[in-house]
């Protein structure tokens, strides 16, 4: 059904869908954790309060099938704090499955402005229905809220006589539902000064069965935890408040594009001032005089400030990764359920920040990641249990930072991943030679896993096991110029180690040459810088090889990884990692250190082997960017003698 949004309702329209994208984002993670802790109140009311909200402001807006769905699940979660429904996995799952219908409503009306009809929701509201019909008490949930003959009613003390006038006019009606049936009547018959007081109620988590005192129900008294979570202390609510309105006041929301566009602003100063620093470190070589000392002063503070701007900047790109962590629980609690096993998920560092640009595309590795562990990590809890482990198997997803880089990992606890059976599968498809099997390490033979097509699956499912996932991972992180590490332990489990930088839009680079032309490597990259010494390197086989304190390493020019003419001298090797590998790549000229901003190199050359994008350096000479990974990645498949 399209939606027909009045233009004075556009900027609402705009602040309603932001504000349901982020309870929803919320809720996956307070869904899961309310699945293992149904006990805890407050958790229930903050995720009654947040279906509520998103039902009002749908309702405001007339969005019908958003209504219908959020209205239903908010009575659900009002049953499961009145105690009047018991949370199963079952229920569990009806309820997730109205939260994705939500996000799909969501996702259509933000990109075409449209809602599924009524009809092809209806199988979904038909289930919450039922649910709702199910779990009604037969007259002692009719009497809730409710005066009956011959009863006497009292009502706890601190509520307004206004208040209990609405309770008894609404029988059967929560505090949401009279506040709902205030709004609709006439403009001149609302009591508006009972509003506030009820919106107190509804955020401390207050309903009527606790406001209502029966004489000849003594259980009718809320329980001493509701109670506890749901009352704090006057000075603990102004604190909350006051915090509250602070935060409100100092956060404004900001368009990304405009951010984008800050950011290339930054990025051009960034490039001026590398021009104007090696124009004016020119100018003292040739001129020395006190205008060009006053013109010096004037340049290095100006790099100071850029510097400084750059920073400023940087950090208005920095997303923490709760944004990506916090969808993980509800894909580990569906596919465990899915899989019969039992799986908790552990979160840790889920405040670190990350350029926003990694962020978004590390979604999808972190998914296939995860999803391996529950599936070929974790066992069966009887296989579990028969190899003395506990039922429930453990998943870790943290993140941290070291230096300039981001650390994300994925540990579990579960069977490892068994190397011989990793060569074993190799050499089933011809991929390595026994003898080569024999020679390789247990850290190599799990590099064997990123290449395309492999899979260890014994049968193919809709979990795993059609080869795809473990090369688009290593893909995706290298070029965003990270690096990824398995280390595992047969039996106890395995560890993935994802690095990657804290943005891609400013960089260090090592500035190298070949034949007059300069070429950018990013820094994390390099390990070292060694002059070239013919002494020092050998033939290996048809390879050559440097030997660097004892060290055998493969040596490549870089004439020979970008196909260029080799005529000139080498005077420099550079030595770089690859993976868990050094490599030592020789080089005729070294230009040193230098700042740059990575520029796309447009559609048409996007897909060009080894070049990550290009840069204007401080002379004015364009320079391409070298993405070390996926230049050296036919050699080193080479190396480790793998067929294409």
């Amino acid at each position: 059904m399209k939606v027909n949004v009045p233009d004075e309702l556009r900027e609402i329209l705009e602040e309603f869908l932001v504000e349901a994208e982020e309870i929803l984002e919320s809720l996956d993670q307070d869904l899961v954790d309310l699945e293992n802790n149904p006990q805890d109140k407050e958790l229930l009311n903050k995720i009654f309060r947040g279906m509520h909200t998103l039902k009002g402001g749908a309702g405001f807006l007339n969005l019908t099938p958003i209504v219908e769905i959020a209205h239903r699940i908010e009575d659900v979660f009002n049953k499961l704090r009145n105690d009047e429904l018991n949370l199963t996995p079952e229920l569990m799952d009806v309820i997730l499955e109205g939260i994705d219908q939500l996000k799909v409503a969501l996702q259509m009306l933000k990109e075409s402005e449209e809602l599924p009809d009524v009809e092809e929701i209806q199988p979904l509201l038909s289930k919450l229905d039922a649910v709702l019909k199910g779990g009604e008490l037969p007259e002692k949930g009719e009497e809730k809220g409710r005066k009956t003959e011959g009863e006497e009613v009292e009502f706890v003390d601190g509520i307004s006589e206004e208040l209990k006038k609405l309770i008894l006019q609404f029988p059967g009606k929560d505090l949401a539902g009279i506040l709902e049936e205030i709004i609709l009547m006439p403009p001149d018959e609302r009591p508006m000064e009972v509003i506030p007081e009820i919106e107190k109620l509804i955020e401390e988590g207050k309903d009527v069965k606790d406001l209502i005192k029966r004489k000849e129900k003594k259980e009718e008294t809320p329980p001493p935890q509701v109670k506890e979570s749901s009352s704090p202390s006057p000075a603990k609510k102004q604190s909350d408040k006051k915090q509250a309105e602070k935060k409100t006041s100092e956060t404004i929301r900001v368009d990304v594009e405009r951010v984008e566009n800050l950011m290339n602003l930054v990025g051009e100063i960034v490039l001026d001032r590398n021009r104007i620093l090696r124009v004016t470190a020119d100018v003292d070589k040739e001129c020395r005089s006190e205008a060009v000392e006053k013109l010096i002063e004037a340049v290095t503070s100006l790099d100071r400030t850029v510097s400084d701007l750059q920073v400023a900047v940087m950090k208005l790109r920095m997303q923490p990764i709760k944004k990506i962590f916090s969808k993980f629980p509800r894909v580990v609690r569906d596919l465990a359920r899915k899989l019969g096993k039992k799986v908790q998920l552990v979160i840790e560092g889920e405040d670190t920040e990350l350029d926003r640009s990694i962020l978004d595309k590390l979604e999808d590795p972190l998914i296939h990641l995860v999803r391996n562990a529950v599936d070929h990590g974790v066992e069966p809890p009887e296989e579990r249990v028969k190899k003395g482990k506990p039922e429930t198997g453990t998943i870790r997803l943290f993140a941290f930072h070291e230096g300039d880089h981001i650390v994300v990992g994925i540990e579990d606890d579960g069977r490892g991943i068994d190397p011989e059976k990793v060569k074993r599968k190799a050499l089933e498809k011809g991929l390595i030679t026994p003898e080569q099997a024999a020679q390789m390490t247990d850290k190599e033979a799990y590099e064997l896993l990123f290449l395309p097509g492999f899979s260890t699956a014994e049968k193919v499912s809709d979990v795993s096991g059609r080869g795809v996932g473990m090369d688009v991972v290593a893909s995706t992180i290298h070029s965003l110029r990270g690096s990824i590490e398995i280390d595992s332990e047969l039996g106890k489990g395995t560890t993935i180690l994802l690095k990657l930088p804290l943005t891609v839009a400013i960089i260090r680079t090592l500035m190298i040459g070949i034949r007059g032309q300069v070429y950018a490597v990013p820094l994390h990259s390099v390990v070292e810088v060694v002059r070239y010494d013919e002494s020092l390197v050998k033939e290996v086989g048809s390879f050559k090889s440097f030997m660097l304190r004892d060290e055998v390493l493969p040596l490549f020019s870089l004439n020979e990884l970008l196909e260029v003419e080799d005529e000139g001298e080498k005077h420099f090797i550079v030595i770089v990692k690859v993976g868990e590998r050094l490599i030592a790549v020789s080089i005729e000229a070294l230009y040193g250190e230098e700042e740059i901003v990575i520029k796309s190199l447009g559609e048409l050359l996007a897909d060009i082997p080894g070049i990550a994008g290009a840069t204007i350096a401080g002379d004015g000479r364009v320079v391409l960017i070298l993405d070390l990974n996926s230049l050296l990645s036919d050699y080193k498949v080479k190396l480790m003698g793998v067929k294409r």
